[in-house]
């Protein structure tokens, strides 16, 4: 948080990304998962009354006013204000005494449909404003395993697990100078994917094979031995969620690996490489022109 004269308070969240562990983190496995170089900040300033202003790239796209008691009393989107008058309920309970009449100034660096962390940015940012935990406020709006909501103050990539950051992680360079961020196109809704994947059936063995994945890969500096880590964790993936992986059926004729991060079938994927001319070219060709290097992208 920082504090000016005119007594703006300003604090700043990452956006987030997962490599390993999608889907079973919510069993109980490790997670390897990227805070990024995009994300949100928030301003708040004194006030009458409270205000919210989401903005994007773009300008505004959310307002919302409301009283007192948190009756909505003007918004241009109803399920948005209705989520976050539930955030700010659940911060009246455990913080009686803040004061809520303020002007809130969101502010994303991202295109809000790359599926980059705007929810999880949000509850951060709350969290950090009000003092109220993260998983207090998680558990009434968006749910999930927690993991987005801890890149978001991370400094370095991060081992998470059952509520918890294990440890941070440092990947060598003879890995990172060959792993691409490619958006796909199709933002996911998290919440939707998190009740589908609850009827699956997993069993422990796959949340220990994907922990062996995790340590095979982060145990590496050569990128044959990360991409067969990949490409394993892909084929057990598929095998529990019933879906086609995505180079089977988006890129056969690859080279090299392809992997979905985070709910399968939309957002961001990656691929390895070993020219980086040649691959924008190969993904530019399919209509993929919106990629980002490791050092482009990850903190």
């Amino acid at each position: 948080m920082t504090v000016t004269e005119n007594t703006i308070r300003t604090y700043k969240a990452s956006g987030k990304l997962m490599l390993f562990g999608e889907y079973l983190v919510l069993n109980g496995s490790d997670c390897l998962a990227f805070p990024l170089k995009f994300g949100q900040t928030l301003s708040v300033t004194k006030s009458d009354e409270l205000i919210w202003e989401s903005y994007s790239k773009h300008g505004m796209w959310f307002s919302v006013s409301m009283d007192s008691d948190f009756t909505i009393r003007d918004t241009n989107n109803e399920e948005v204000a209705e989520i976050l008058k539930q955030l700010f309920v659940v911060i009246r309970t455990e913080k009686p005494d803040l004061d809520f009449s303020q002007k809130f100034r969101a502010e994303a660096n991202f295109e809000l449909n790359w599926g980059l962390g705007s929810s999880s940015t949000l509850i951060s940012l709350l969290s950090q404003w009000s003092g109220v935990e993260t998983r207090k406020l998680l558990d009434v709006s968006f749910g999930g395993s927690g993991y987005d909501v801890a890149c978001a103050t991370a400094k370095a990539p991060i081992i998470y697990a059952n509520g918890k950051v294990k440890k941070e992680v440092h990947l060598p360079e003879l890995i990172t100078d060959k792993l691409l961020f490619i958006y796909l196109g199709n933002k996911q809704n998290s919440r939707e994917e998190i009740k589908r994947f609850k009827k699956s059936n997993v069993a422990q063995h796959q949340v220990d094979t994907m922990n062996t994945i995790i340590a095979s890969a982060l145990q590496t500096d050569k990128i044959e031995v990360f991409e067969q880590q990949l490409d394993l964790s892909e084929e057990l993936i598929s095998s529990i969620i019933g879906t086609v992986k995505l180079k089977q059926r988006l890129f056969d004729d690859y080279a090299y690996s392809i992997k979905s991060l985070g709910a399968w079938g939309g957002d961001f994927f990656l691929a390895t490489y070993r020219d980086l001319k040649t691959a924008k070219s190969y993904f530019g060709e399919k209509g993929y022109d919106v990629l980002f290097t490791y050092q482009e992208f990850i903190k």
